[in-house]
C-alpha cells in the first residue's frame, strides 16, 4: 500500500512539475515582455523629450536671431540712415570746400555701411532660411548693382525647390562670393554682359558667364588681392566648389553647393 501511494505521489509530482515550470516560465515571460515594453516605451519618451528640446532650443535660438536683426534693423539702421540724410543737409548748406569733402566721406560711410547692415539683418533673419530668401535677395542685388555699372543683365531661375531649407551663414557666405565675383568683373572683365543662371533642389548650380569677356587665369590672381583668395575660402566654408573656364569669348563661372541637412 504504501508503495502504491509513493507511486501515485510520483505521477502526480511527475505531471505537475512540467505544469508549475510552464507557468513559471510564462510568468517570467510576461514579465520579461512587460519589462521590455516599459524599457522601449521609456526610451520613446526618451527621444521624444530630446527631439522636443532640440526644438525648443532651435526655436530659442531663431528667435534670439530674429530679435538681434530686428533691433538692428530699427536702431542702428535708422541711426546710419539719419547721419546720411544730415550729411546730405551740411553738405547742402556749405561752401567750404574742406568742410564739404569731409561730409561727403561721412555720406559715403554712411551709405555703406546702410548696406552692410542690409546684408547681416537679412543673413540673420531666419524667414530667409531657404532658397527663396536667397534667390530673391540675390537677384535684387545683382539686377541694381549691374544696372547701376551700365551692364546689360539677366537673371534665370531654373528648376529651383524653392522651399530647402539653407542657413542663414550660408546664405550669407554664396551672397557674398556673388558680390565679389561681380565686383571683379565691372573691375576687370571689360564685359558686354552678364548673365547668371540658377538652378537647384538637391545640389545648388549658380553660373555666371560674364559675354565677350577678356576672361583671367584664376591661378595668377588669387594671390594678387583681387578678392578671390576670399571667394576660394568661402567656397570651401559651406563645403561647395567654384571654377573657372574660358569659353570662346565668355568667361564661365560656376558655383556648386551641396544641399539637404547639409545645408543647415
Amino acid at each position: 500500500m504504501e508503495c502504491l501511494e509513493k507511486y501515485e505521489i510520483i505521477i502526480a509530482f511527475s505531471f505537475f512539475l512540467p505544469v508549475l515550470s510552464s507557468l513559471g516560465l510564462l510568468w517570467f515571460l510576461l514579465l520579461y515582455q512587460k519589462k521590455r515594453y516599459q524599457y522601449e516605451n521609456d526610451l520613446k519618451d526618451a527621444k521624444m523629450r530630446e527631439q522636443q528640446l532640440v526644438i525648443q532650443n532651435q526655436e530659442s535660438l531663431e528667435n534670439e536671431r530674429n530679435r538681434i536683426a530686428s533691433e538692428m534693423h530699427d536702431e542702428l539702421g535708422s541711426g546710419l540712415t539719419v547721419i546720411k540724410y544730415l550729411s546730405d543737409a551740411i553738405f547742402s548748406k556749405t561752401s567750404d570746400i574742406q568742410i564739404t569733402a569731409d561730409v561727403q566721406k561721412i555720406a559715403h560711410y554712411s551709405t555703406i555701411l546702410v548696406g552692410n547692415m542690409s546684408e547681416i539683418i537679412w543673413a540673420m533673419n531666419s524667414r530667409f532660411d531657404n532658397l527663396e530668401g536667397l534667390i530673391g535677395y540675390l537677384r535684387r542685388y545683382v539686377v541694381e548693382f549691374l544696372e547701376d555699372n551700365n551692364l546689360e543683365n539677366s537673371f534665370i531661375i531654373d528648376d529651383v525647390e524653392s522651399s530647402v531649407i539653407i542657413s542663414g551663414e550660408r546664405r550669407r557666405n554664396l551672397f557674398l562670393v556673388i558680390k565679389e565675383l561681380l565686383n571683379n568683373s565691372v573691375k576687370y572683365a571689360q564685359c558686354d554682359a552678364i548673365d547668371i543662371t540658377v538652378e537647384g533642389k538637391e545640389n545648388l548650380m549658380i553660373t555666371m558667364i560674364e559675354r565677350n569677356a577678356i576672361g583671367f587665369d584664376p591661378i595668377l590672381l588669387r594671390g594678387n588681392g583681387n578678392g578671390l583668395y576670399n571667394v576660394d575660402k568661402r567656397m570651401r566654408h559651406i563645403n561647395g566648389t567654384i571654377s573657372y573656364q574660358k569659353i570662346d569669348n565668355d568667361m564661365v563661372i560656376k558655383i556648386y553647393v551641396p544641399l539637404g541637412s547639409s545645408s543647415t
